[in-house]
């Protein structure tokens, strides 16, 4: 069996991710999972490592969301050129379905379902098609990026499956298409934020699409992006 937080580590000691997804396998976005009704599952999450700690930032993203608590945008990291945030698509019914998504439905969204792909690889391969949308991996970089994950502490499963989505990341309707659930969509994103490089145009692109395929709120993804910059300032201190 696949250990998911194994290949989270992999793909940021391997450079391939961007982002700070490495340091969810740790305690470096405890800070950012601080709200009063998330702080349990985020602990809980933030034990099981990586993959699951996505899940509690997630959580606690949307947790903010349903408490009408506007992020600042200050502290909110921008994801389109010119400083716009993703949004849904145009005319999309979301109407009722973000509404009292319970902690269990986060939970049960990462954890292995019998006779189907475990939620925890789809946020695994979200985070390995963000990393090669961003721009930053050409044939030189795949290549030393390979030779890295030759060298991890990983065993031959585990490389292999990271080196066949390396080969062949999910384009975004694929991604999108295994998308079932509301909160399911939102830890996709997640998974995807948390490995992206946000500066470059070719991640900003990636995650504006993404959130417009997953018909996430406006307000929701702004949520997240906070959350997500509470936990790359908590990482640096």
């Amino acid at each position: 069996m696949l250990d998911l937080n194994k290949l989270v580590q992999g793909l940021s000691q391997s450079g391939a991710v961007s982002g700070f997804a490495g340091g969810l396998a740790g305690t470096a976005v405890a800070g950012a999972l601080m709200g009063k009704k998330s702080r349990k599952f985020a602990k809980s999450a933030l034990k099981l490592g990586g993959v699951a700690a996505v899940g509690g930032l997630a959580y606690a993203a949307y947790q903010r969301y349903q408490q009408g608590q506007a992020p600042s945008r200050a502290g909110t990291s921008d994801a389109t050129v010119g400083g716009t945030l993703p949004h849904a698509a145009a005319g999309a019914s979301t109407a009722g379905q973000w509404d009292h998504i319970g902690r269990e439905r986060f939970e049960a969204a990462i954890a292995d379902q019998p006779g189907t792909a475990s939620g925890g690889v789809l946020l695994v391969r979200a985070m390995i098609a963000a990393a090669t949308a961003d721009g930053h991996m050409d044939s030189a970089e795949q290549a030393r990026i390979f030779d890295q994950v030759q060298r991890l502490d990983l065993s031959a499963e585990e490389k292999a499956a990271l080196f066949d989505e390396l080969r062949h990341p999910l384009r975004l309707d694929q991604l999108v298409a295994q998308v079932r659930d509301p909160e399911t969509a939102l830890e996709v994103y997640a998974a995807s934020l948390v490995a992206i490089d946000e500066t470059r145009p070719e991640g900003q692109a990636h995650l504006r699409d993404l959130a417009a395929a997953l018909r996430l709120p406006q307000g929701l993804v702004a949520s997240l992006h906070e959350e997500a910059e509470l936990a790359r300032r908590d990482r640096a201190a």
